[in-house]
């Protein structure tokens, strides 16, 4: 399935005839208006994302919105035209890597990528883009993977969301503020989790190398398990996640799950109907587990939990979006997420990025080149100056890596309804860039208290056996964890 987002730009005059007539000729002379020079952009999306259609969703309507914005804000200028095609990679490696094989064979090629979204797409086909003969800039919106920031491996990569690696700060954050002496971390068997589970262990480790008051037998990652199940296998899956629970409910009581959010929300409902697991006692920390997710679930076991993902869109461009979309759509009951934002900016990105290089030279020949170059241009991202997109303010790193503007969410059962919703809990100060409470906010713990569960019990019975001392636990699935109230406000203060 090949789908294109084609549309007339610049305006292109007919031939005018002008006559003028004398005593000795007749002259004709024709007037005509240059054709700007188009720049052809592959957002590689995802048509059918694991069997439940489109990812990001509405995404046709989404790029055709981001086009028309770069052609009603002039930001090429008069010379310049973009045209979107979108570009079927799915969610799979090897779909993603013959739809850019594909793409760059041709004559007529495309000038960059917007996208992947998928981790397990980005990894090979940043690759691929990055290497001579091919050189193409590639922009994603979605893929967070720490290894991904390796200029001399991706030298033409970039992306409007941040690595993974950045939610370690907030995780140290938030761990001194709740002075939780040790956190189990699980993690599913995909390589995106397998890398984000032992990334944040060593950023953890190393925050906190020397015992303190606050933690008088220093910090631990203890019960650092891997959930792993084959995805067509449910008994696998229930297994698997039992064995952890058993594994880890005499060593500790907060857990970071690294798994898809619909993975974390099925461990959560497991371990609350085992009778065995102590799950009121327990706090849960995971990533990026979304409002849908939650809204969808069960209350009794989504209660408290909390989620570090990216800053919920809320700017005049984010709206005009929205309304873009569910008018081409004819639908009002559309509704856009963050990532639909990042994809958007994607290609705002490109175009803020080929404004510079026009901008900076007057030669045709040599800024298509440039533009073409995907060093180059990844260069020039990472050296944009920030700029509002859909998304937020959009500013990179020295790796053309999105810096962090992050949130903490939790799952909370609202008074007036009974019905369950993420509610911030920690925002991004964005001229600190350090986590600050929400002004009033109250937490939501799994047994409806507002005093999170202590990480070794209630009376640090597990934290007082010789053998723990001794063990490193670490387990990747959403991520469980507990804060104080009192203690967050006064670390933020």
């Amino acid at each position: 399935m090949h789908v294109e987002l084609q549309r007339s730009r610049g305006v292109v005059f007919m031939p005018k005839i002008v006559t003028f007539l004398c005593p000795l000729f007749l002259a004709f002379t024709l007037v005509s208006s240059a054709v700007p020079v188009e720049l052809k952009v592959g957002a590689l999306v995802s048509f059918n994302y694991i069997g439940d259609g489109e990812w990001p969703p509405y995404q046709g309507e989404i790029l055709e919105a981001a086009e028309e914005y770069v052609d009603s804000s002039n930001i090429l200028g008069d010379d310049y035209s973009l045209k979107v095609t979108l570009l079927d990679s799915g969610c799979d490696p090897k779909q993603g890597i013959i739809a850019v094989v594909t793409e760059l064979d041709k004559s007529n090629r495309v000038d960059g990528f917007v996208g992947p979204g998928c981790s397990a797409v980005c990894k090979n086909t940043a690759y691929i883009a990055s290497k001579e003969g091919f050189n193409v800039p590639m922009i994603s919106y979605a893929c967070t993977l720490d290894s991904l920031s390796d200029v001399s491996e991706y030298s033409t990569f970039a992306r409007t969301v941040s690595s993974v690696g950045a939610n370690a700060g907030p995780m140290i954050q938030i761990i001194k503020a709740m002075k939780w002496e040790r956190i189990g971390i699980i993690y599913r068997n995909i390589g995106l989790y397998e890398e984000a589970a032992a990334s944040l262990k060593k950023e953890l480790i190393s925050a906190f190398p020397d015992i303190s008051e606050d933690m008088p037998d220093g910090f631990k990652v203890v019960c650092y398990k891997v959930w792993y199940f084959d995805d067509e296998d449910s008994e696998e899956k229930i297994s698997t996640a039992r064995d952890i629970r058993q594994e880890c409910a005499d060593e500790v009581r907060v857990f970071m799950i690294l798994a898809y959010d619909t993975d974390v929300i099925d461990f959560l409902e497991y371990a609350y109907n085992d009778q065995a697991f102590p799950f009121t006692e327990c706090a849960f920390l995971s990533l990026e587990v979304t409002q849908t997710a939650v809204t969808n679930s069960t209350q009794v076991y989504t209660q408290g939990l909390l989620s570090l993902s990216p800053k919920n869109p809320d700017n005049d461009i984010f709206d005009n979006l929205a309304t873009e979309v569910k008018s081409k759509l004819n639908d009002q009951s559309v509704e856009l997420d963050v990532y639909s934002a990042t994809l958007y900016d994607s290609v705002l990105t490109y175009a803020q990025a080929a404004k510079s290089v026009i901008n900076s030279n007057s030669d045709e020949t040599e800024v298509l080149a440039m533009i073409k170059n995907g060093t180059y241009m990844a260069e020039v991202i990472a050296s944009l100056s920030p700029f509002e997109g859909a998304s937020g303010t959009v500013a990179f790193d020295k790796n053309a890596d999105r810096k962090a503007s992050l949130e903490v969410f939790q799952a909370q059962v609202s008074a007036s309804d009974g019905t369950i919703h993420m509610v911030a809990i920690f925002q991004t100060d964005t001229s600190t860039n350090e986590l600050v409470a929400v002004n009033g906010t109250v937490y939501q713990w799994n047994d409806g208290s507002s005093k999170p569960p202590p990480a070794c019990g209630d009376g640090r019975e597990l934290c007082t056996e010789p053998d723990l001392q001794k063990t490193i636990l670490l387990v990747v699935l959403p991520i469980g964890s507990c804060f104080s109230s009192s203690q967050l406000s006064s670390s933020s203060s």
